[in-house]
């Protein structure tokens, strides 16, 4: 695992930037595909996706912070250092969701449409952004005995290695973390199935919204199975059980199904 790729002096390039960048332009590839097929000017779809990203980093960002408050306790200031990873996807959805909707309302854009053009697209950067949470050592799993176990080195103090230290787990000057479920890499299988589901059927959707009703339905089961195996404390627990991404989540697969079942009793 490397959380820089790169390291020059003072210069450090984080694995969890650029495999956000190329998720980004991924999933762009995908959608642009879609608009055209769909009629709708790639263009419109560029400035939709900068909207949405900005609320997406906000939103995911909070949410995060939210969640991990007693990391940025010491140094409040390492909040706005987002190139070190610490994302919440339901906050990146949420804030990236409202980003998108108010250019959709003022570009007059067909909404339902251009929200199934998108969802393919959202699905494989979202997959591929996961291997920069892997590279970073966030979003990890639970300490695990089994085969699938993976440590994460010293070097950079990622977030897993961090939380085993403070948690007297391991001593300090350890070589690396305990070995942990990788849930990035099993996100980003799940996420890959997802837009294998949605790229096939896009041709043959019973209803405009289908593919982003769907979508949300697929990640919502998705992320309430896998967080059962992820890490997570503080504010994350709720209901004792459940985590606040999988209130969340069960809130996602409702919706849908509802959606989905309203639209065929129309049909």
């Amino acid at each position: 695992m490397y959380r820089y790729l790169l390291t020059i002096r003072d210069f450090q390039l984080p694995a969890y930037g650029v495999m956000a960048v190329i998720g980004y332009l991924v999933g762009m590839y995908f959608i642009n595909r879609e608009a055209i097929r769909n009629e709708i000017q790639p263009l419109m779809i560029q400035s939709l996706s900068m909207w949405i990203i900005v609320g997406m980093l906000i939103g995911a960002r909070i949410w995060y912070v939210w969640e991990n408050w007693h990391l940025f306790a010491p140094s409040p200031l390492s909040i706005f250092k987002l190139w070190e990873g610490g994302m919440v996807f339901y906050g990146g959805f949420i804030g990236g969701f409202a980003g998108g909707i108010l250019f959709i309302k003022i570009a007059k854009l067909p909404l339902a449409k251009v929200m199934d053009i998108m969802a393919p697209g959202i699905a494989i950067a979202i997959g591929i952004g996961r291997i920069g949470c892997f590279l970073n050592g966030c979003c990890y799993g639970k300490v695990t005995n089994s085969w699938i176990g993976i440590s994460f080195p010293s070097r950079w103090t990622p977030p897993a290695y961090w939380e085993h230290l403070q948690r007297g787990l391991i001593p300090p000057g350890a070589s690396h973390s305990l070995p942990v479920i990788p849930t990035q890499l099993l996100s980003t299988l799940n996420l890959l199935i997802i837009f294998g589901i949605l790229w096939k059927i896009r041709k043959k959707k019973v209803f405009n919204g289908f593919l982003f009703t769907l979508f949300i339905g697929l990640y919502g089961l998705h992320r309430f199975i896998i967080d059962f195996f992820r890490q997570y404390s503080g504010n994350a627990l709720i209901l004792k059980y459940l985590t606040l991404s999988q209130v969340v989540s069960i809130s996602m697969i409702i919706i849908s199904i509802v959606i989905i079942v309203i639209a065929f009793k129309r049909k």
